[in-house]
């Protein structure tokens, strides 16, 4: 059957629920958003089928999704998200649903089944209630997946702001500029997961552009223990390097990855500095030889990581990155 064909108007639904219960056919009725449909989804619209005759997915509207996730949700427009569920053959039938909850929908229908995915406990859906009033019974199907959408979503961030670098024309110099980010280019702010605080250091735009203009490709290597520590997300941490990115970018300046360690010190990983493995990581994936690679930061471990990994180092202060950006063009062309 063509999706089309089972996306229904509420007085379509109206007419459809009568003729299928007129027929003797147990109803089920489910809703979501369905923003990124992913396997969690799949499985679990295909076990909520097992448990009726005929299945019912009320997808929300866009007004809907913004209002209870996300004014930026969501990602995939509702006659999309829609047209996709329908198209699963675990699904007989979609309507639209304007509102948050599936109360009027679930009143108007009284389907047999209200079926949830997830880990909800039956008692603890606030519809639930006027389902078995009605005479109806709620189910909820657990998913043997572990993503959602949002973690999806998640990861897209994480990969746009910390892209795979592009294959490019061999530089000037064919070298990498290692970048420690707290102290060296931004203000070193304590466990900073606020955007607000990002301050560019003196002299680092100018010297991130000598660099650039040399060929030179710049990433960023930084630890991140207030991630292991729980004093911060992931996702702040991503929002603090999309700020620096953008004011940097405005500048001209091009960071062409970030690698950052989240564990804390107690957790004695093989990437946080002065542990090399993001810096050898970063020379893989570059192509990039030791003695062609510089890092810059401020503090001891940046230059023990730099020197255990073969690196040359320089070491900066906050207000001497222009000076140290000569430093390395001048290890680079000797090199």
């Amino acid at each position: 059957m063509d999706p089309v064909e089972k996306i229904l108007s509420l007085e379509q639904m109206n007419q459809w629920v009568v003729a299928e219960k007129a027929a003797g056919r147990r109803i089920g009725f489910t809703c979501g958003s369905f923003d990124l449909l992913h396997a969690g989804h799949v499985e679990y619209l295909g076990k909520a089928r097992e448990l009726c005759d005929r299945l019912i997915v009320a997808v929300n509207s866009d007004a809907s999704v913004s209002r209870y996730k996300n004014p930026l949700r969501p990602i995939v427009p509702e006659r999309e998200r829609m047209y996709v569920v329908a198209g699963l053959a675990a699904v007989d039938a979609v309507t639209l649903m304007e509102e948050d909850r599936p109360l009027s929908l679930l009143l108007r229908w009284k389907p047999d089944l209200y079926i949830k995915g997830g880990d909800y406990a039956e008692d603890s859906l606030r519809s639930g209630e006027a389902v078995r009033a009605y005479g109806g019974k709620v189910e909820v199907v657990k998913s043997g997946f572990d993503t959602s959408s949002s973690k999806l979503i998640q990861r897209i961030e994480l990969l746009t702001a910390h892209a795979v670098p592009e294959v490019a024309a061999a530089p000037s110099f064919g070298g990498l500029v290692l970048l420690d980010r707290d102290g060296t280019l931004i203000r070193n702010v304590p466990f900073l997961h606020d955007p607000a605080k990002v301050e560019i250091l003196p002299g680092v735009i100018d010297g991130l552009l000598k660099l650039q203009a040399a060929g030179l490709r710049l990433a960023i290597v930084t630890n991140q223990q207030g991630i292991g520590l729980g004093y911060y997300k992931v996702q702040d941490f991503i929002a603090v390097n999309q700020r620096l990115l953008r004011e940097l970018g405005a500048r001209g300046v091009r960071i062409s990855k970030i690698y950052f360690c989240p564990h804390s010190l107690g957790e004695q990983c093989s990437c946080r500095k002065p542990a090399t493995g993001m810096i050898t990581r970063a020379m893989r994936d570059f192509g990039a030889k030791p003695e062609h690679t510089v890092l810059i930061g401020d503090s001891e471990e940046d230059m023990q990581a730099g020197a255990d990994a073969g690196c040359q180092t320089v070491r900066v202060g906050e207000a001497a990155f222009g000076a140290a950006a000569e430093q390395i063009l001048s290890l680079l062309a000797k090199g």
